[in-house]
């Protein structure tokens, strides 16, 4: 069955990285050139992405941006092919998640010792990061918020004009429950982690898509600040 893209928001569409709903979500941002694609989800999720854009009348010409939010591979996992497939397409990343999916830094350790013993001889994707967002910076009308924790250089954006906050892995709901950081093991800094969750809930936003589980519509707000008062990290 072929990728049918979700209208999030005007010119926001939500993709479905892998077969399952909700589980890996990926963001395409229309602008007047193209596309931007917020995450690449696994490897295998190269095929689903492109078929995402063809729905929507577009091919591997018309995707021109990709912005990694973070170094995970369930993040960037797709770049690699789909830079293969879209060679002109500009990615973007953070100082410290650039340094990371580049290859000239490994990837950050995980709280969890397990996790850190199964992901210790792991690779990064070695995809060079052509442009080094900050702070405030712009991706197709979304403001670049630096929400560490999760990883070092973790990042969201919102687009202040309409209140769509795209948080990332800075908040998840995997599988069932909302969740500071999606799960505790996961994150490089459970403590920043909270911190960064605590300084998204000081923005102004009404509509949120998380990198795992459902855009969250209604009562989005109180449900993030829920999460935060559950938070024990």
């Amino acid at each position: 069955m072929a990728t049918v893209p979700e209208l999030v928001a005007s010119g926001v569409y939500r993709v479905d990285a892998v077969g399952l709903r909700n589980v890996i979500n990926v963001l395409m941002l229309e602008n007047d050139d193209g596309w931007t694609l917020v995450d690449t989800g696994v490897g295998s999720s190269g095929d689903r992405i492109q078929e995402a854009l063809a729905a929507l009348g577009s091919g591997q010409e018309d995707l021109k941006r990709i912005f990694i939010t973070h170094q995970h591979d369930d993040h960037t996992g797709g770049l690699p092919g789909l830079l293969e497939w879209a060679p002109g397409a500009e990615v973007g990343a953070t100082a410290h998640e650039a340094e990371v999916i580049s290859g000239r830094r490994g990837y950050d350790p995980q709280h969890n010792p397990l996790l850190r013993r199964v992901s210790r001889n792991a690779e990064p994707p070695g995809v060079s990061v052509g442009k080094v967002l900050r702070e405030g910076d712009l991706v197709s009308g979304f403001r670049l918020i630096c929400t560490p924790g999760h990883s070092r250089g973790h990042a969201s954006l919102l687009r202040d004009a309409d209140g769509l906050l795209l948080t990332a892995d800075a908040f998840g709901c995997l599988p069932r429950k909302i969740r500071v950081g999606v799960i505790k093991g996961f994150c490089t800094d459970p403590p920043l982690a909270k911190r960064s969750a605590e300084k998204l809930l000081a923005e102004d936003f009404a509509t949120v898509v998380m990198g795992h589980g459902p855009v969250l519509r209604s009562g989005a707000r109180a449900r993030l600040r829920e999460a935060v008062a559950r938070c024990r990290y």
